[in-house]
Parts: structure tokens; C-alpha cells; sequence
């Protein structure tokens, strides 16, 4: 998801003695100790620790957020949730508005690969129903709430159906499998905003045209052809390297015809896409 705002470091600082670096390639700094006087020298901080070793990052956290250079503080959860009030007063640390609380390292890497690629405005990092609304968080940490009933495709899901989403691995869409449905920022903000439809189309239109030149530069490095991909016609991926719009099934495929995971996938392309000459 290819526009981006130029190329920038993300520095992971690992609070947490069981987290391993989420995202690892270009652009990503690891810091394994998180020292309060290195604070000002940093610009994009992504914190990882758990919930009960807040106290030990604290300080660090403190200094990051009061230079407005901490972008996220994910905290994994290693203790009862109830208590997490409890546990940012043992460390004398107040809550922040960019901290996410996360049980498994899903949500901290599709949050770090956005970032990656520049695309943390127009991806999904986490989902919830609150009432008769949806509440996404984006990868840039502001959240986008709709009502149901303003989404044609969700206004006939029956209550009880609504929580039933999954957030995809990139964070491209949220889907409701039974009904399959799929949502996605744009469709959002486009009922939120009766002017946005126009502006994404044209980002999106320069957008996937050099994108498919990317998605066909990492196939014909992998020694693939067009018709070599399982799940798409070759007239599908012609199209799509032509700058068509590439689904979510469609990255899909492609990732495993690679070999890959999607993140992985969408790493790959993003590089090919800026060794070409246009920022990804």
C-alpha cells in the first residue's frame, strides 16, 4: 500500500525480556535497553513491554512521550487485565494515548510494518463494537468510528453478528466471514466524508500504478511467471501489474505463491518499489 511519507527510522526499544523485534529489515533500529538520557537523540520510538515490567521502562517512556517522539507503547499482557490501572500507578506512569495493549505480537508487527511502508494512515491496526458503532484504530493510533446502520454492506447484520470480524494480517480490511464482508478505511471515511471518495480515488489510482510495477519486479525475481500464480488467472495478474487494485485474496495468493507470509510479501514489494525510484 504504497504511498508513503518519504523514508523515516523506527527505532523499537524492547522493554520486554520475552519480546523479540517484531519487524526487522530496512529502516527499523532495534534498542534493547531503554536508557532515559539516550531519549532525546531519538525521533520514531516504538516501545514493547509488558505489563509487569512497566515500571522498569517507565522513566524511558516518560522522557519519549514528553519530546512527542514516542509514536507507540505497546504493552503485552501478562496479567490480569483488571489490574492494568493498578499497574501504570505502580510504575508511576499515566496512561498515554498512542499505548496499545496486546496479548500475542500481531498487533505490534502490523502496526511497525504500516509504519514501514508509510502507510500507517490507511491501515487497520484493531477493531471493536462499542454499542450500535464500529471503533477502528488505525496504524497511526487515531481512531474512526462509523455506525452500523451508515454502512450499507453492515446495516443488515443482526446484532449479535457484528463482533464477529476479524482484522486481516496487514491490516488491509476488516471481514466478516459468515456474510463475507469486508471493510477498509477508505470505505469508512468515504460515509464519514462525502469528499473523501474523490481524493482517495485519485491517490489510489498513482498509487497501484506503480505498485504493480513492484509486484512484477519481485515475480520476475522469484523466476515466476504470470500464470504461475495459484488462485489468479494470468489475465488477472496482467491486469493487476498494470496497476490494477490488488484485493486482499489477491495478495493472498501472490504471498503464497512466493513462499511468504503477506507481510513479508508487502515487505518485498515495498522494497522493489523503491529501488524503481518512487517512494513506497
Amino acid at each position: 500500500m504504497p504511498v508513503g511519507r518519504g523514508k523515516m527510522t523506527l527505532e523499537v526499544v524492547l522493554g520486554d525480556a520475552e519480546a523479540l523485534s517484531p519487524v526487522m529489515g530496512p529502516g527499523v533500529r532495534v534498542i534493547r535497553h531503554a536508557q532515559t538520557a539516550r531519549a532525546a537523540r531519538l525521533r520514531n520510538v516504538f516501545v514493547l513491554s509488558s505489563a509487569t515490567a512497566l515500571p522498569e521502562i517507565a522513566g524511558f517512556v516518560t522522557a519519549v512521550n514528553r519530546l512527542h517522539r514516542l509514536r507507540a507503547l505497546f504493552v503485552r499482557q501478562d496479567a490480569d487485565p483488571a489490574f492494568l490501572p493498578q499497574l501504570l500507578e505502580r510504575a508511576n506512569l499515566r496512561a498515554v494515548r498512542n499505548m496499545i495493549v496486546h496479548v500475542d505480537d500481531a498487533l505490534p508487527r502490523r502496526v511497525l510494518t504500516a509504519w514501514r511502508h508509510g502507510a500507517q494512515d490507511r491501515l487497520i491496526a484493531n477493531a471493536t463494537v462499542a454499542g450500535d458503532r464500529l471503533l477502528l484504530l488505525t496504524c497511526a493510533l487515531d481512531t474512526v468510528e462509523v455506525p452500523f446502520a451508515a454502512v450499507p454492506a453492515l446495516r443488515r447484520l443482526p446484532a449479535w453478528a457484528r463482533p464477529g470480524f476479524i482484522v486481516l494480517e496487514e491490516g488491509s480490511h476488516v471481514h466478516w466471514p459468515a456474510p463475507d464482508i469486508h471493510l477498509d478505511l477508505d470505505a469508512v471515511r468515504s460515509v464519514l466524508d462525502p469528499t473523501w471518495n474523490a481524493h482517495a480515488s485519485a491517490r489510489v489510482l498513482a498509487a497501484w500504478a506503480r505498485y504493480g510495477e513492484g509486484v512484477a519486479q519481485v515475480r520476475a525475481g522469484a523466476g515466476l511467471r504470470q500464470a504461475d500464480i495459484q488462485g489468479l488467472s494470468e489475465r488477472q495478474v496482467r491486469r493487476l501489474e498494470a496497476g490494477g487494485v490488488v484485493t486482499a485474496a489477491a495478495l493472498r495468493s501472490l504471498a503464497a505463491a512466493h513462499g511468504m507470509a503477506v507481510g513479508d510479501y508487502l515487505s518485498a514489494v515495498a522494497t522493489a518499489v523503491r529501488e524503481l525510484g518512487s517512494p513506497a
